[in-house]
């Protein structure tokens, strides 16, 4: 149902584009069905986690109903009365009802005409979550266990209190928080004995430093920042807003990248001793990657790299579940174009490299992972149709947390 109010109004919605409502919610089943059937995954919802566990735990059952209650506001004439009747039903709702009405944040505002004995009722939201089902941002599942985020975004910045409490009431509650700065989900990623962590528009450096202090612990860190895309003139960080829409590990020791981004990226060494972390060096992402850890880096294009090609879920070594590249690049491409002729001094250049991408890897056949880099290191995929999914900037990574790691 966020959804829905979140594509009456997509850019303040933090969405990329218009999308059908009706087919995203096919995708995403077809999503949740690959990774069961296809591959054995123990997928849960979080609505039915936290559903599950209030119908085992009575204090996680009044908790859920005491948060309904705390969302939910009355104001103007009756709304004492109304809100009493509220706290005294509240009870009847089913469970849907009230993790829906955590998520949409209702406000009912009650107004009574001169001399009129009824009184009209108009209910607003306040800020509904309308990227929750991206359950990749509000936390990192690490070494250490789950961090729970703080988002950068005010109109994300409840989800991680709806996350936080399922975590807890199913009993894998968080092992930190990050309380000052910000940090999501998404540009976390684990590597073995090492880590990345990038930082830039949603994740800021008093995050890094907490994760650091509090969240992690394996030797080595990579703290990444932001790049500029390197055919945007002025910053877009909505281009590149977390580093896994630009890299993303399929296997041991292979990378899939978009190479402009890694070379330009600067990378801070830091590495563990004696229980904290300290600088070691500074470099660029690629030759990180490449020399420093001996990754084999598949290159992928302007166009795949807008297209969520590396947004893609690892479920074994060499082994993917990836947004399907060729189908989301019309309506990517569609929109860039609309984009680049309201504002060509910015986004010309990046339009025109995008049709040039798409004339060539149609001739080729070579959309990612269909091309040759990834057929020579074995990598086995398994693509989805996500392209009204990735209308809300997103792909299979972003949609999921990984709660468990081999």
């Amino acid at each position: 149902m966020e959804a829905f109010f979140g594509l009456l109004e997509p850019y303040s919605s933090l969405y990329e584009r218009v999308f059908s409502l009706s087919r995203a919610r096919r995708e995403h089943d077809e999503l949740v069905e690959t990774l069961r059937s296809g591959f054995g995954v123990q997928v849960q919802n979080l609505d039915q986690m936290l559903l599950q566990a209030a119908g085992r735990h009575r204090e996680v059952a009044q908790e859920l109903v005491d948060r309904v209650v705390e969302t939910v506001r009355f104001t103007g004439p009756g709304a004492g009365r109304a809100r009493r009747e509220f706290q005294s039903t509240v009870r009847l709702l089913d469970g849907e009802q009230l993790i829906q009405t955590l998520i949409v944040a209702p406000s009912l505002r009650f107004e009574r005409g001169h001399g009129a004995r009824s009184v009209s009722s108009f209910t607003t939201l306040r800020m509904p979550l309308t990227n929750l089902f991206f359950l990749r941002d509000q936390q990192a599942v690490t070494d250490r266990g789950i961090v729970l985020g703080r988002l950068a975004k005010p109109q994300r910045r409840r989800e991680t209190e709806i996350t936080s409490f399922a975590w807890r009431a199913t009993g894998d509650p968080p092992v930190t928080e990050i309380r000052h700065g910000t940090f999501e989900g998404g540009d976390y990623l684990p590597a073995g004995d090492f880590a990345l962590v990038g930082t830039g528009d949603r994740t800021s450096p008093t995050g890094v430093k907490e994760l650091l202090e509090r969240g992690v612990g394996v030797p080595e860190v990579a703290v990444v920042h932001q790049p500029r895309h390197p055919l945007v003139p002025t910053p877009d960080p909505m281009v590149n807003m977390h580093l896994d829409t630009y890299l993303n590990f399929p296997g041991d020791g292979i990378a899939v990248g978009y190479r402009e981004m890694l070379e330009s990226a600067r990378v801070e060494v830091y590495l563990r001793d004696a229980g904290a972390y300290h600088r070691s060096h500074e470099t660029r992402l690629l030759p990180y990657l490449e020399k420093a850890h001996g990754f084999r880096v598949i290159g992928i294009s302007t166009l795949e790299q807008l297209c969520y090609a590396t947004n893609f879920l690892t479920i074994r070594d060499r082994t993917i579940v990836v947004p399907d590249v060729a189908r989301n690049a019309e309506r990517v491409l569609a929109h860039l174009r609309s984009v680049a002729e309201r504002q060509p001094a910015r986004y010309h250049r990046l339009y025109l490299r995008a049709v040039q991408d798409l004339g060539r890897l149609r001739a080729e056949g070579a959309f990612f992972p269909n091309n040759a880099d990834a057929k020579a290191v074995g990598l086995q995929s398994v693509q989805v149709q996500l392209e009204n999914l990735t209308g809300a900037f997103g792909g299979a990574h972003c949609l999921t947390a990984a709660l468990e790691r081999a």
